[in-house]
């Protein structure tokens, strides 16, 4: 039996396709990474605005893999209309759908009277607990993961004084050996950079709304940051 799930548009979608769109899924259980793929199929036209946007149930964010119901309110939200990069004020951290330039994430952290700087740069390994890895795609509430990545700063320039840290993480789909994220930071010593360094990573992944799926060669699986269950409404 086919169901029919109305989804709600805001913005340029909206404007090419009305304000409230219906589609049909025959399956018993839906979750909204069902809704996204079966929209990509019946709306081809607006795919390159789909990959920028993000689901609401409810009027909170739903992650990829949370069921939904046929009375559930959805709605389809563009995080960056008509933007492929969202830079933040102090131009320290970014996310893109572009490959990421890591001299140019390292340059942002180079200062005179730093003596030591780490760039780590996160990029997709073809194998994962024996399974083959085809490719990532990412997702992310883009002003939430924006507001975390500087938290993230503040955290180390708290923790060690006069480092400077700065992050781009990419969205969209990255391919075996592609970079998806790197950090630099740059102090007066080694020593600090090594411990703010691994500090940002290990605080992204647990922090930082952005959704991960991972594609094998005989499946696939969305993964989120570690602490999941957050809101955009608390976002500052």
């Amino acid at each position: 039996m086919h169901m029919q799930y109305r989804i709600q548009l805001s913005a340029a979608m909206a404007e090419q396709l009305g304000d409230v769109i219906t589609v049909e899924l025959s399956q018993e259980i839906v979750t909204i990474a069902d809704i996204r793929k079966r929209l990509h199929e019946q709306y081809p036209e607006v795919a390159s605005q789909l990959q920028g946007s993000f689901f609401t149930r409810h009027k909170r964010l739903a992650s990829p893999d949370e069921l939904i119901l046929p009375s559930d309110a959805i709605a389809l939200l563009q995080s960056a209309p008509g933007m492929e990069t969202v830079i933040s004020k102090c131009g320290l951290f970014a996310i893109t759908y572009d490959p990421i330039d890591a001299d140019e994430v390292a340059s942002k952290v180079q200062e005179p009277s730093h003596g030591a700087s780490l760039t780590f740069s996160g990029t997709t390994r073809e194998y994962t607990q024996g399974q083959r890895t085809v490719l990532l795609e990412y997702e992310a509430y883009v002003p939430m993961a924006m507001n975390t990545m500087k938290q993230i700063g503040d955290e180390i320039a708290e923790r060690w004084p006069s480092t400077r840290t700065a992050m781009t993480h990419r969205l969209g789909t990255v391919r075996i050996g592609e970079t998806s994220v790197v950090i630099a930071v740059s102090a007066a010593h080694r020593d600090t950079c090594y411990e703010a360094s691994r500090h940002a990573i290990e605080r992204l992944k647990q922090i930082v709304p952005i959704w991960k799926k991972e594609v094998w060669e005989d499946g696939s699986e969305w993964k989120g940051h570690q602490l999941g269950g957050w809101n955009p409404h608390n976002a500052q």
